[in-house]
């Protein structure tokens, strides 16, 4: 059993940077697949295809980001031993951490060229 939970306890350190990660790699393939494809082109609303995908794709991964950490809030409160209350305070704040640069990394996505 406490091999299981401090397991567990590593991985959701993990859980905030392997979601960034996945909007990394998400961003860059939609990014190459919508250049190739001349998505930059193709209206969609009030933006291009290849942005509105791209901002979905960070608005997604944003989401998921933002839900474990309120979900890592809600494990930090119901925390009960000291060692699970380390584990779940440190996990929330590489959350948190995982928020701000999923924020600051994709954030130029928005304004900048998709395609050159």
């Amino acid at each position: 059993m406490i091999g299981s939970r401090s397991a567990a306890n590593l991985l959701l350190l993990c859980a905030g940077l392997v979601i960034w990660s996945s909007a990394f790699v998400s961003l860059y393939a939609a990014l190459s697949i919508g250049c190739a494809f001349g998505w930059e082109g193709v209206p969609f609303g009030p933006v291009s295809l290849q942005r509105g995908v791209l901002v979905g794709l960070w608005l997604l991964h944003l989401a998921l980001v933002l839900a474990l950490v309120i979900w890592m809030r809600r494990r930090q409160a119901a925390s009960k031993d000291e060692l699970g209350g380390f584990f779940a305070r440190t996990a929330l704040w590489a959350s948190l951490v995982s928020v701000a640069v999923t924020l600051v990394n994709y954030a130029p996505i928005l304004g900048l060229s998709a395609c050159l």
